[in-house]
């Protein structure tokens, strides 16, 4: 019988809440006075601020336009330790089972020296590398005193629950600290990412846990009334950092294997905003870092890797609808969905996964789109661009490993899917007979000096059939000094076969790479006002060598080709690499009009006459057309020389 899982859902919520609103005065007290003690605060520290000079000067890197106080997050600190510690005093007990008084005077202990360097930094500034030493020495504080990534996931060694414990505390910190370039974007995502949080715990059965969240909550609520567009105030580095803590910390105190949904799942979720535009500032910014434009002659950098820029998630979202408003509540509603996920995932336990795949798979889709301008751009022009970064002798080796890498991990899936023994002694004997001979014909044959960059199909030929001769050779080595043993044959038919797609496979990555980037490079050029839209007059071989000469200046384009006209009725309505033939000439003046042409590129070899009836027809319609000419012109010959000389 089919589980109606909406009404398994509702009934199960409904019972946590009634069980969790049997004692309810000290939530709503967490949530309330955390909110009241907010609220006041902040205005006083804003004008504090403001007094001693700790403001935020407009540049061109920032959104804002006015000098703003920053360090505004004092308030929050306060507010969050001042309600804990009335909480207790007014309990008599520690807040919850792992909230014990050794755990809250450790944590007060390291938020207070995270808060000093924040305030250092927004009223001085600081060296990156000071500031993360200062977080790396907030977060062993917390890891001593028992913050513990190992055991929620797996039990880890000592030494590796500490560098992963760190890794995640110093990663939230930076993670909210990144995503603070926006008025209330910060505040109001921990407001979110709290009330999920602490509704996790509540429907796991650990509502005695969630006070330090709901006192959070209220905290982030009370400053966001005074950060929100247009904002008064700014977090500074003092309020995203610690805000970034509790979040990292918070978790790890409440969570536990048997619920590793709300104890992982839904912190993920609940940080995803933060986290994920954190992986893709390094990325970005480590990617830049290496473009050949960006490094001078003498090996320094103009672009480093700790630079700050204006690409984050809020700066894109911001590009797109031109108001702070719209991009905070867009990224609030992306972020209030993520972490209704994570609870509907531990709700519905066991269709968890299931729910989880679909998200991934919307997910992949979502973020791939939102790479493309930046993140794929750049790693693309990297990857095939300036010869300086990938030096043709540093391929050489790359090629040898990659080579026998493959052909082992291929001998390991034959031998599979033959149902042939993989023990030592066969690893020992018969992995050799195999590779070895392969990796001869592929150097004999001359594989590892071809340019495949530049490839033809007569190499990728000669490739297959060095790769062939290499499995049937060994396939007669292993029936000449062993023993017939059963599917043998079929071993090496499949070894040959399935060998050779990977090997042309790890020589296609540059081609790979450099389609991609047209794909990319053309919807970007698209959308740009500037860039000069042109169509292809032919679509043969000229076309296709202008297209190459194209994708040899990735990056530095500024015209894109819209489409090809071709006389050939026959390829009307067809695509000749990734661009749509459009049909004759004769309709030149409506293809102007619709695509707004305003350049036009003869990609073919036309009699004078008619080259000069096009020239006119472009003339009328005040297009600029150019030849891309691809031929041999004559410099010196000695022979007609030697005529001449004989003639003198």
């Amino acid at each position: 019988m089919t589980v109606n899982w909406v009404t398994e859902l509702i009934g199960y919520s409904n019972g946590v809440l009634l069980r969790a609103g049997t004692n309810g005065t000290k939530y709503v007290a967490a949530f309330l006075g955390a909110l009241a003690v907010s609220l006041v605060l902040t205005p006083l520290f804003r004008e504090l601020a403001r007094k001693i000079g700790m403001v935020d000067q407009p540049d061109a890197r920032r959104i804002h336009k006015l000098p703003i106080p920053r360090g505004g997050g004092l308030s929050v600190f306060v507010a969050f330790h001042l309600v804990l510690g009335v909480l207790v005093f007014a309990l008599g007990s520690p807040l919850g089972q792992r909230f014990s008084y050794f755990w809250q005077g450790s944590f007060l202990l390291a938020s207070s020296l995270l808060v000093v360097v924040g305030l250092i930094d927004d009223k001085y500034g600081m060296k990156p590398l000071v500031k993360l030493t200062g977080q790396i020495v907030v977060a062993s504080i917390l890891y001593f005193s028992g913050v513990h990534v190992g055991g929620i996931v797996v039990a880890f060694p000592p030494w590796l629950d500490y560098v992963v414990t760190v890794l995640w505390i110093v990663g939230a910190i930076n993670a909210f600290n990144l995503i603070d370039g926006m008025d209330g974007l910060a505040a109001g995502l921990a407001l979110i990412a709290s009330v999920g949080l602490a509704g996790s715990l509540l429907f796991t059965g650990q509502s005695s846990n969630t006070l330090p969240y709901l006192v959070l909550a209220g905290a982030s609520l009370g400053f966001l009334r005074y950060n929100f567009h247009p904002a008064s105030v700014f977090l500074g580095d003092t309020g995203s950092m610690f805000l970034g803590l509790c979040l990292a910390t918070l978790p790890l105190m409440t969570g536990s294997r048997k619920e590793l949904v709300a104890s992982l799942g839904v912190p993920l979720l609940a940080m995803g905003i933060p986290l994920f535009d954190t992986l893709l500032a390094i990325w970005r910014r480590s990617v830049r870092a290496l473009l050949p434009q960006n490094v001078t002659a003498v090996g320094s950098r103009v672009v480093r890797v700790m630079q700050p820029d204006k690409d984050h998630v809020h700066h894109r979202i911001l590009r797109d609808t031109l108001n702070q408003r719209t991009a905070a509540i867009v990224l609030y509603s992306i972020s209030a969905v993520l972490v209704l996920l994570g609870l509907c995932g531990t709700l519905l336990r066991n269709r968890a996964p299931g729910l989880f795949l679909i998200a991934f798979i919307v997910a992949v889709y979502v973020v791939a789109r939102h790479l493309e301008r930046v993140e794929l751009w750049d790693t693309g022009r990297l990857l095939s661009g300036d010869r300086r970064t990938v030096r043709q002798g540093l391929l050489i080796p790359l090629y040898i490993v990659a080579d026998v890498v493959i052909l082992c991990m291929v001998w390991v899936l034959a031998r599979l899917l033959s149902g042939l023994p993989i023990g030592r002694d066969e690893v020992l004997a018969d992995l050799p007979l195999y590779v070895v001979p392969v990796f001869l014909f592929l150097a004999l044959s001359k594989t590892y000096l071809r340019v495949w960059s530049r490839a033809q199909v007569r190499d990728f030929a000669v490739l297959v059939v060095g790769n062939l001769a290499g499995a049937a050779t060994g396939l007669g080595l292993s029936l000449l000094l062993n023993e017939n043993e059963a599917h043998t044959i079929r071993f090496a038919v499949l070894f040959g076969s399935m060998s050779v797609l990977p090997i042309a496979g790890v020589r296609l990555w540059c081609d790979c790479v450099r389609v991609v980037m047209q794909i990319v490079e053309r919807r970007i050029l698209l959308e740009k006002p500037e860039t000069m839209k042109i169509l292809a007059y032919g679509g043969g071989l000229r076309f296709r060598s202008y297209l190459r000469e194209l994708a040899e200046r990735s990056g530095q384009n500024d015209r894109v080709i819209v489409g090809i006209i071709d006389d050939d009725l026959h390829l009307r309505g067809r695509t000749i690499a990734g661009h749509e033939v459009l049909g004759g000439f004769q309709d030149i003046g409506e293809w102007v009009v619709t695509h707004q042409i305003n350049g036009l590129v003869i990609t073919s070899l036309l009699p004078p006459e008619r080259q000069a009836q096009v020239v006119k027809r472009m003339k009328e319609l005040g297009v600029k057309v150019s030849v891309w000419a691809c031929e041999e012109v004559i410099l010196v010959d000695p022979r007609h020389q030697a005529e001449e000389a004989g003639e003198a």
